[in-house]
């Protein structure tokens, strides 16, 4: 039976019900959780988890023994015409990957226990990590760029042409409507035929074509594949450009030869003027080392993963550095299934002229290219990779996630770079489908973590880069439940230009963490939260930075984002040191602002005392009479004295000043009280209404009775809550009936009531 898919979605208003169909967890497709049924609070935040075995499948069992091994990649060959020339430095270096990279399973002080079982990712690992160091200068990997010559000398014969390339590229062409000053003018089914001498013979997996479009194109290769003729499409952007392309076998180590023709059309259904001006091809290393198509690149500090067969997200996370992390983490990354990962995602139109989107979870989706795949576990395309010792490129053409199997007419581009203290991620993103699409709220990065960093950290505040207080939260919920779509949604300050947030575990103050300039939100939340360390479960936490914006055809949407790990005041301090490595204003094009004003916190800052001190006359407003009482100060005692005015005397105690107290961090309540002799009553009780999570006035199943001690002297309540099953999210307010049983006139001193 397949397990249901959890994929992040990000919805507007009116389609609420669609954010509850987005409870998707690793495997096939089923139904979404039922909202409300996540196990809340089954790991307290305290608790050091435990390691946990992967299930483990044939092809898991597979990825065991191969999970950190890098076969040595074979040494491309590159064909230019009838000549075979060196390999490129990009490919050259990509060829000397490290043989048998392995990361290691060490006993992590306190907090790790190595056992004899372990993640799927983290197997056969040796004793020590591998030796492997920072470059001193660090370059950032793109898409191969060859200089080329422009020129093309075209020779007409009717309907048919003969080119002749600077290059030495030659070919004939047909399907134009008249040779221009650049080559050609084409529009639709514009096909170049090449001779036996141009491109055949050698087998290739990746081809590089230079050119000259002043229109964005579709195109087509045709070649032989195992003795049969096969063609592969692609798309090319307007300019003058470089464009390299892996066959769609790549990754199954097919190789094609003898490329006989390709075609090309406009996008747009516009005239461009055209010129193809070099063919190269490559028997190309094909860059996988485990059953699950993982390329890895590392440093001294981190490992990193990328699922070429999803696209090139990221599937893997380790961190070499920090010791002080949760027992079990191995991989910080949730993979359990395309949707998840660190990945791009864009959402644009439902409907337009043949294109319908599809219906998920039973409601209707929108056009949502994802870097992983689609709802149905159909893999993205890889396009394009490139590598270097601390960075690697990628490019992937992503499916649809609403239907099944519909590869969308986009390119998503990738490079990371791993760095001494973080990482960097560069993106772009080109749609091709020239669809008119709707503002919407952009996913900048999907982003899914571990379900043990159970806190959410942000700077809400309007003061960036100054250490100013911090926010956190303990408590969010799904972010696909209507119930708590607002509640997971935090908007940035309007001056705010410290836009990181950060997954932590409350426990031992370590995590994971992202920063994306020019945010203007972010949608926070845990799904089906039980603590889980495993990367493969289908408990996750997620966060999206989120801009509103809306995909343009044909015209490059790009941004960057960095991740580090490590305490929060280390995650902190480590982009505050990079923060100006992107402004990331393209963000800010086509785009409808959704931050909040300066001075208004969108959470309540989490308190740092729970304890409400009613010696200070200034809190005396915190206690408001509800109910057959009176509330007042007494200077002589310096508290807080309640007076019985009738039956069921009550007080409300609110705890706003103090800020927001989540029940992961506090677990006692504390009243310190002192009934004088004179109080009529022998039998002396109190009743306390603690009201918390999403109950927010007193109930007869949140009552907390406590017998009072009447001799005139102060005593101490301490009251443990962390045994009942209603002590969850934040703490709203307590209802204090201070006598169950009293007279007229008795009354009940109070110094400090709260939490800690």
């Amino acid at each position: 039976m397949k397990m249901p898919i959890v994929k992040s979605v990000l919805l507007p208003a009116l389609l609420a019900a669609l954010m509850m169909a987005t409870a998707c967890n690793g495997g096939g497709q089923e139904n979404a959780t039922e909202p409300g049924t996540a196990t809340e609070a089954v790991t307290q935040a305290e608790t050091v988890f435990s390691e946990e075995t992967e299930p483990q499948t044939e092809a898991a069992t597979s990825a065991a023994t191969q999970a950190e091994t890098r076969a040595e990649a074979p040494e491309p060959t590159v064909t230019d015409g009838p000549e075979t020339e060196a390999p490129t430095e990009a490919a050259t270096e990509a060829a000397t990957a490290p043989e048998a990279e392995t990361a290691v399973e060490t006993t992590v002080e306190t907090t790790v226990e190595t056992t004899a079982e372990t993640d799927a990712e983290a197997i056969t690992e040796p004793e020590t990590e591998p030796e492997t160091e920072t470059p001193d200068e660090i370059v950032v990997t793109g898409p191969e760029v060859i200089e080329f010559d422009k020129s093309i000398h075209v020779t007409e014969s009717g309907s048919q042409a003969s080119v002749t390339a600077d290059g030495g590229l030659t070919y004939t062409a047909e399907g134009y409507d008249y040779v221009s000053d650049i080559g050609f003018v084409i529009n639709q089914d514009f096909t170049v035929h090449f001779t036996a001498s141009d491109v055949t013979g050698a087998d290739f997996n990746r081809f590089s074509i230079c050119y000259v479009s002043d229109q964005p194109l579709k195109g087509s290769v045709t070649y032989t594949e195992n003795g049969q003729t096969k063609t592969d499409s692609f798309f090319l952007e307007a300019g003058e450009n470089t464009f390299s392309c892996l066959t769609t076998s790549y990754l199954d180590g097919l190789k094609g030869k003898d490329i006989s023709s390709m075609t090309f059309s406009t996008c747009n259904k516009k005239e461009a003027e055209f010129a193809l001006c070099l063919l190269k091809t490559y028997d190309y290393p094909v860059y996988t080392n485990t059953s699950e198509d993982t390329y890895y690149i590392q440093n001294d500090s981190y490992r990193l993963g990328i699922r070429l067969s999803w696209g090139g997200g990221i599937n893997y996370l380790r961190d070499l550095k920090n010791k002080n992390t949760v027992r079990g983490v191995n991989n910080l990354i949730n993979q359990a299934d395309t949707g998840r990962l660190v990945q791009q995602s864009y959402y644009g139109t439902v409907s337009e002229g043949d294109y319908k989107a599809g219906v998920y979870n039973g409601s209707q989706w929108r056009y949502n290219p994802v870097q992983g795949g689609d709802k149905e576990q159909n893999h993205s395309r890889i396009i394009d990779i490139v590598v270097s010792d601390c960075s690697v490129y990628v490019k992937a053409q992503p499916q649809d996630w609403s239907l099944d199997g519909q590869i969308t007419p986009s390119y998503m581009e990738n490079s990371y770079t791993l760095y001494e203290d973080h990482i960097r991620v560069d993106n772009r993103f080109v749609d091709f489908s020239g669809m008119k699409h709707p503002f919407y709220h952009q996913e900048l990065p999907a982003f899914y973590t571990l379900s043990c960093f159970d806190r959410f950290n942000w700077y809400d505040g309007s003061e960036g880069w100054t250490d100013d207080v911090l926010s956190y939260r303990d408590d969010l919920g799904f972010w696909g439940d209507s119930k708590y779509y607002d509640d997971c949604t935090i908007l940035v300050k309007e001056s705010n230009t410290e836009t990181w947030c950060a997954w932590t575990n409350s426990g031992v103050d370590y995590g994971i963490g992202l920063y994306v300039p020019n945010a203007d939100s972010y949608l926070a939340g845990r799904h089906a939260y039980d603590g889980s360390p495993s990367s493969k479960s289908s408990s996750t936490n997620y966060v999206a930075p989120v801009n509103t914006k809306k995909i343009v055809a044909y015209e490059p949407l790009t941004y960057s984002y960095l991740m580090t790990t490590g305490s929060v005041e280390e995650i902190r301090a480590t982009f505050k040191e990079n923060k100006d490595f992107a402004d990331n204003a393209t963000l800010h094009e086509n785009h409808q602002s959704r931050r909040a004003p300066d001075g208004v916190p969108s959470h309540t800052p989490v308190a740092t005392s729970g304890i409400l001190d009613l010696s200070l006359e200034a809190n005396k407003g915190a206690v408001t009479p509800a109910h057959n009482a009176e509330v007042s100060y007494d200077g002589g005692r310096q508290a807080l004295k309640l007076t019985v005015k009738g039956d069921d005397p009550n007080v409300n105690v609110s705890f706003s000043s103090l800020g927001a107290l989540p029940t992961s961090k506090y677990k006692t309540l504390i009243v310190e009280y002192m009934i004088p002799t004179t109080t009529q009553e022998e039998n002396t009780r109190c009743d306390l209404f603690v009201c918390a999570g999403s109950v927010t006035s007193a109930t007869a199943d949140c009552c907390v009775r406590q017998d009072l001690v009447k001799d005139g002297q102060f005593h101490t309540l301490d009251i443990d809550l962390s045994g009942y099953t209603w002590w969850k999210g934040n703490l709203n307010s307590i209802r204090f009936d201070f006598l169950d049983a009293a007279s007229v006139g008795d009354t009940v001193f109070v110094k400090t009531i709260g939490l800690k």
